[in-house]
Formats: structure tokens, C-alpha cells, sequence
């Protein structure tokens, strides 16, 4: 794989890598799976002797203090976290007598331990089993051939409580519960304590982990993100990790993709100056407190441990939490000599490829920041994720464009009216509608939002085979270009293309969107981004429509609209322009405020919150949209909109006006100074031929030309020696240089 801008700005940064380079473990065949055999000695499950015997000093680091006391507070309140606090003083002390207790406490606990009769019960089981896991495994040698037998039938009963069940048959490996720490940490920890005895569990957990989990995973990683949005993506995350440290402490170093290290970095990208991260798929904003960083939970903090990452180090420390019963592991696994290294020396911009087809662009790392997210998802995994391909979110000093709906509220539970026919849908998004009155979504429950289909009828995916199955369509889209420049570390410009037609039924012929984040180096104007479609739908009667959601209501001026936010203090505002449609073929609507927050071509798919809540937690119920849509009907159209950033205490608007140039089209920024021009083809496709184009005034113009075929260009200047050669990339299809007053061709040489 082609190491990507992010993964040479971070290894430049990182310190030396902590894991194994190299396989310890024998390896046998069980099933057609090659799986790595637990060694014959304990402990061996998340440790190994040369790690106990550091382990009385590495208790008293100072690095570890706070995890040690929110552990010994644990085990204060919990009888089975006092359980394995004990345990691991048994491995300090060597002391058999502390052994034994721990023993014949844990065992009645195991037995004591049933599925309880409430939602996702079996996490409690689950973690159950680790308990006894560690206690077999830990205290391994004062265990009685009868309380050897005991633990292992307790261990296979707490097994057969899991959802994916015993054998572990059920749910999927790519997302789901099952991909959660039932297989990946649960029951795989209790398959290699018990493995002398009972080799079974291990072979069945870790089979289906080898099998099923890590080619998934494996796969995914190279595109640097996680598909389970902003709340869920961190959380199953962290499961991912768990086999990380458990497979290379057995021996058989790491057993994942390396690419995987990168995976947290896009929860960095995406953390706004309050902590908070920008909103995709399912989310906990009802769960923490206003002014509360969000938690990543465990896995940014054991990747960056493993991988020996100082960024992302900084990153965990700023959001924070090991909290839980997760608390044991950081006293485990964190790299105590590793030092932060701030975020803010990461590129301002960063791509994630395929299978997401992302990118976030920012003008900074502070309060002052813009942020900017492009979407063009060329898979959809299902689940917690939505159908949001082509979607964008803005944030300065505010939420400006964002996702739209609730993970809460009265009607905000998973597969609810709200959650199926809005939340998860594409009119919740900033993102297209083809909207044909007769399509039929073939799900019950589902209504007609004029928005992408639902992939496989949103069932999760079993495996990768059955993602990567074209009959099964999770394949929703295709990146054509991505890029940003020319400085690599803090670019002017950041540009996103996709194909996003096989996101849409046969309702649409061609469906296509192009982002362009420019970073304006202004105060007052810091950031502009501009969003250029292409809609073919299969019938000209379909109407087609450009949606821009926001947490307060727009103000709009026939093909314009300004949005600002003032909430909690916030002081951000976003200018809208609509270049295409041309105005007399533009209709640009509001749609929101009581009764039709959530309205759906006739229906409001409500979802009523408690005041207090929301004045107390990070939700942001978005409440209004902007709708631009064509007045005439016809098979294509095009939408161009170029939005500025600025702040509505000291606001500013600078003249923006469209550009017509033969086969293409774009748009001009006139700023204080400076102006910036982007060309773009009105077809989509890269072309060869010249571009013709003239720069008016005295100042210079930043020009941005995109879909140009990949090679040497050269722009020169009309009656003039001025020529700039330039070098068009395979990725990006564009090119950034700065004109002069004339009239300017860029060619081919």
C-alpha cells in the first residue's frame, strides 16, 4: 500500500515501536485456521513472566498512579474487581495464602453470575469470564484438579450467555455485538486460560477471529478510519485492540494490519475545540456533559502504546478515560516511557482512502480552528453508520452544517419511526436527494426520503466476502480524485471528488459531488468551502434537491442564506451563495422550526427531548435545513454553492461570483488582496485539452484547476514569458499555482 501524507507525518513523529518483530508463538491448523498455540506456562494471558517480574516497579511509576487509584477505588466497590486487584497482587508477592482467597472468592462469583434480565446483559456475563480468566490463568499453579474442572464448566455456561453464542456461530465479524469483546476479548482471554484443559473455547474464539474478524479489519484499516461514527467507531475500536496486545503477549506478535495504527487519527481530525467530535452515525451526545471532552475510550491509548505514538498519546490525555473496568488493562499495557507530542503538528489536512473515501481539512489546531469534513463513503457498513455518502459538516466557533436528528429522545432508540425514517437517512444529512414519489425502499418501516438506498436492506455484513459481494451492495460510491497543497503541512486548498451513483437506486443515472476546502488565511474570512454536483436522474420529473442542515434557523435572500450560531456562546456564521442553479431556475427553502424538525415529505418524524437533558448534555438538535432545488424539471442538474466562514461578532462576505470557461465551470473569491479562482469540468471527467481562462485586477489569484489527466502541464500567460510548470498527480487530477492579471492557458506540453 502507498503510505499515505498522514502515515509519513506521524512516523516522523512517533517514537520506536514497542511490539514484536517477530512471531514467538508455534502456529497449528485447527479447522482450515492457522491459529498461534498458547504456550505451555502461566501466566500467559495478557502478560508473560518477564513482564511479572517487572511488575512490582511498574506499580509504583508514577505514569500509573492515577490508573492504580481509580483500580484500588474499583476493587473498594466491586467484589469482582477486588477479585482481580488481589489477583495481581498475588503475582507481585508470590504469596499463596492471598492466592488461595482469591481463588475461592472468585469462584462463587462465577457461579453466582447470570444473564440478567435487561439490554445487552451479556457484557456483564462477558466480563465475567475475564475475571475468571485472569484467576485461572494468574493463579494458575494453587488450582485443585476439581476447581480447574469448576472454572472451566462456569466459564463455557457464562460462554453460552453471549449473543453470539456457544459455539460462537452468531452475528457478524465486521460490525455488530459480536464485533464488540464477547469473541475479541471475553471469551478469547478465557480460551487461553483454560486451554491446557479445555482447548475448545480458545479454538473456537480465536478461530473465528482469525477467520472472520482480522481479514475484515485488516482490509478496512488501510483507509485509516472506522465506519461506526463517532461514538460507536471509538468504542468497537478499542475491542479491535484487544487481540492487538493479547495475540503479541502470547508470542505471535502482531496479527493485524500495521495501517492500524492510524485508525485513531481520524477522531483526532475530527475533535473540535469544545472536545467534542464533529457528528457521524449513532450518537452519545446525551451521554456526557456539556464542556466534557468525549471520551475515546481504551483503544487510542493502547494503539499509541503499541505502536509507540506520541500524537496520539496527546490526544488520549486531552480526551481522556481508561475509565470503567478497563481501568486493569492501562495498568497493563501503557508505555510508561512514552512522551505526548502535540496534535498540532500534524498536517492541517488528511485523507482517508478507500474503503471510506474521507477527508478533514482545518486552519487549525485551536479555538480558532475551521473544520471541515467531506464525505464520499465507497462502502457502507451498515449498523451504526447512515447513509450519508457525499455529506459535509462545517464547525468555527460553532456547529454551522452539520447532521441532523437524535440517538435519544423519545422516539431515538435503535430502529425507531425517528431513527429509520430520518436519523439514519440521507434527508438527515448534508448531502443529495432524487426524490421519486413511487420508490419503494423494500424494508417494512422504511418511508420514502428521496435519499440512498439501503444496502443489503441495512443488514450487517457476516464477513468481508459478503461486504466485498457486488450482489450484496454495500459499495456506495468511488473516490476520483483527493489531494491538498501545495504546502503538504498547512494547505490552501483540499479537494475531494466522488462518484456517488451506486450510493442511489435506479432512480439516478449519474450521480457526482466535488468538494473544495479553501483555507483563505484571513481573520476575518478564514475558510471557504465549495461544493460542486452533478445530478442525472433517470427521469426528468424526480426533483432533485441540495440540502444544508442547521442547529438554528437560516436566514435566506433569494439564492443566498446566512447561517449563524449562538448557542452555549458560539459565534461562528456561514454565508451561503448558490452559483447553480442560475437564479431564475433556483428555488432555495427553509424547512424546520415546531412541528417539522424532522420533516420528511409530509411527515415529522418527531422526537421530543427532556429540556433539562439537553441543556446539560452535548446534544445539538438540529432543527432547520436549506433546501436548493431546481424550478424546472430536467433529467441533469448541477449545483454550485460556495460557503465563507466567519465570525458573526466581527462578520465579513467578500463578492463571489460563477466563472464560465468552455467545458468548464467554477467560481471566483474575491478577498482582501488576494483572490481565488477554481475551475472545475462540467462533466466531471479529466481532459486533456487546454484550459483558457483571464485574471482581472492588480492583486495576485490563487487558481485551482481540477480533472486535468495526470503529467506535466504548463500555464502561460498571454503576451508574456511567464510560464509555470506544473506537475498534475494520478490522485489529485488538479493543479494550484498563482496568476497574474492576462489571460492565462494551461496545456499539456
Amino acid at each position: 500500500m502507498k503510505t499515505s501524507a498522514l502515515a509519513l507525518a506521524v512516523l516522523c513523529l512517533v517514537a520506536t515501536a514497542s511490539f514484536s518483530a517477530e512471531s514467538k508463538a508455534e502456529w497449528t491448523i485447527v479447522d482450515g485456521t492457522r491459529l498461534p498455540v498458547p504456550p505451555a506456562e502461566h501466566p500467559r494471558l495478557y502478560l508473560r513472566a518477564e513482564h511479572v517480574a517487572g511488575l512490582s516497579a511498574r506499580l509504583k511509576h508514577p505514569v500509573l498512579q492515577p490508573a492504580i487509584e481509580r483500580l484500588q477505588a474499583q476493587a473498594r466497590r466491586s467484589p469482582q474487581l477486588h477479585v482481580e486487584w488481589d489477583a495481581l497482587q498475588y503475582l507481585v508477592t508470590h504469596d499463596a495464602k492471598l492466592g488461595r482467597a482469591v481463588i475461592e472468592v472468585a469462584l462463587p462469583l462465577l457461579q453466582k453470575c447470570e444473564l440478567a434480565a435487561h439490554q445487552d446483559a451479556c457484557r456483564e456475563t462477558g466480563r465475567m469470564m475475564v475475571t475468571g480468566a485472569i484467576v485461572y490463568d494468574w493463579c494458575y499453579g494453587l488450582l485443585t484438579a476439581a476447581e480447574k474442572q469448576a472454572f472451566v464448566k462456569e466459564l463455557v455456561r457464562l460462554a453460552k450467555t453471549q449473543e453470539c453464542g456457544y459455539p460462537p456461530t452468531r452475528q457478524g465479524s465486521v460490525t455488530g455485538h459480536s464485533s464488540e469483546a464477547m469473541i475479541m476479548r471475553d471469551m478469547l482471554s478465557a480460551g487461553i486460560a483454560i486451554y491446557d484443559e479445555f482447548p475448545e473455547m480458545y479454538r473456537l474464539a480465536a478461530g473465528r477471529f482469525f477467520r472472520e474478524h482480522l481479514p475484515a479489519r485488516n482490509w478496512l484499516y488501510n483507509g485509516h478510519a472506522y465506519h461506526q461514527g463517532d461514538s460507536y467507531g471509538a468504542h468497537r475500536f478499542g475491542w479491535d485492540t484487544y487481540p492487538l496486545w493479547i495475540f503479541d503477549r502470547l508470542g505471535a506478535s502482531n496479527v493485524y494490519n500495521p495501517e492500524q495504527r492510524f485508525v485513531p487519527y481520524w477522531w483526532t481530525y475530527t475533535t473540535r475545540p469544545d472536545g467534542q467530535r464533529l457528528r457521524g452515525g449513532d450518537t452519545f451526545a446525551h451521554s456526557t456533559p456539556r464542556g466534557r471532552p468525549w471520551s475515546e475510550y481504551v483503544g487510542t491509548l493502547f494503539i499509541a502504546s503499541y505502536y509507540g505514538d506520541g500524537v496520539l498519546l496527546d490526544q488520549f490525555q486531552r480526551q481522556g478515560s481508561a475509565g470503567g473496568n478497563e481501568t486493569l488493562f492501562e495498568v497493563l499495557w501503557r508505555d510508561v516511557a512514552l512522551q505526548p507530542k502535540p496534535v498540532s503538528t500534524l498536517p492541517l489536512s488528511c485523507y482517508f482512502g478507500p474503503p471510506f473515501g474521507w477527508m478533514v481539512a482545518r486552519t487549525g489546531w485551536g479555538e480558532d480552528a475551521v473544520i471541515a469534513e467531506m464525505k464520499v463513503n465507497e462502502y457502507n457498513f451498515a449498523n451504526h453508520q447512515h447513509l450519508d455518502a457525499g455529506a459535509f459538516q462545517i464547525y468555527f466557533k460553532g456547529t454551522l452544517a452539520n447532521d441532523s436528528g437524535l440517538y435519544y429522545g423519545s422516539s431515538g432508540l435503535y430502529g425507531s419511526p425517528h431513527n429509520r425514517n430520518y436519523y439514519w437517512r440521507t434527508i438527515a444529512h448534508n448531502s443529495l436527494l432524487v426524490y421519486d414519489p413511487h420508490e419503494d425502499f423494500g424494508k417494512a418501516g422504511y418511508g420514502n426520503d428521496g435519499g440512498q438506498r439501503l444496502p443489503n436492506g441495512r443488514n450487517e455484513p457476516r464477513n468481508l466476502d459478503a461486504l466485498l459481494a457486488p450482489q450484496n451492495g454495500y459499495r456506495t460510491g468511488k473516490v476520483l480524485a483527493h489531494g491538498f497543497g501545495p504546502d503538504p503541512q498547512a494547505p490552501d486548498y483540499s479537494l475531494l471528488q466522488g462518484d456517488l451513483t451506486s450510493a442511489y437506486s435506479k432512480k439516478v443515472q449519474a450521480v457526482t459531488r466535488s468538494f473544495i476546502f479553501l483555507n483563505l488565511r484571513n481573520a476575518q474570512v478564514p475558510a471557504a468551502l465549495v461544493v460542486f454536483d452533478r445530478v442525472v436522474s433517470a427521469r426528468p420529473d424526480f426533483r432533485k434537491y441540495w440540502l444544508l442542515h442547521t442547529l438554528e434557523e437560516p436566514r435566506v435572500e433569494a439564492t443566498s442564506a446566512t447561517v449563524d450560531c449562538t448557542q452555549h456562546g458560539a459565534r461562528g456564521r456561514l454565508t451561503l451563495d448558490v452559483l447553480l442553479p442560475p437564479p431564475q431556475n433556483a428555488a432555495l427553502d427553509k424547512v424546520g422550526g415546531p412541528g417539522k424538525e424532522y420533516w420528511v415529505f409530509g411527515t415529522n418524524y418527531a422526537n421530543d427531548l427532556e429540556p433539562d437533558r439537553v441543556a446539560k448534555a452535548s446534544i445539538e438538535a438540529s432543527a432547520w435545513r436549506l433546501e436548493l432545488s431546481p424550478k424546472t424539471a430536467a433529467a441533469e442538474d448541477r449545483f454550485l454553492a460556495v460557503m465563507q466562514i466567519t465570525d458573526r461578532a466581527s462578520p465579513a462576505r467578500w463578492p463571489v461570483r460563477r466563472l464560465d470557461a468552455g467545458e468548464r465551470l467554477g467560481c471566483l473569491i474575491e478577498g482582501a488582496g488576494t483572490t481565488w479562482m477554481v475551475l472545475l469540468r462540467q462533466d466531471g471527467g479529466r481532459s486533456a485539452q487546454p484550459v483558457k481562462f483571464a485574471v482581472a485586477g492588480t492583486a495576485g489569484t490563487r487558481v485551482l484547476v481540477t480533472d486535468l489527466v495526470p503529467g506535466r502541464w504548463q500555464a502561460h500567460r498571454a503576451d508574456s514569458p511567464q510560464t509555470h510548470l506544473l506537475d498534475v498527480t494520478e490522485d489529485s487530477g488538479a493543479t494550484w499555482f498563482e496568476a497574474t492579471a492576462g489571460t492565462w492557458t494551461l496545456s499539456k506540453p
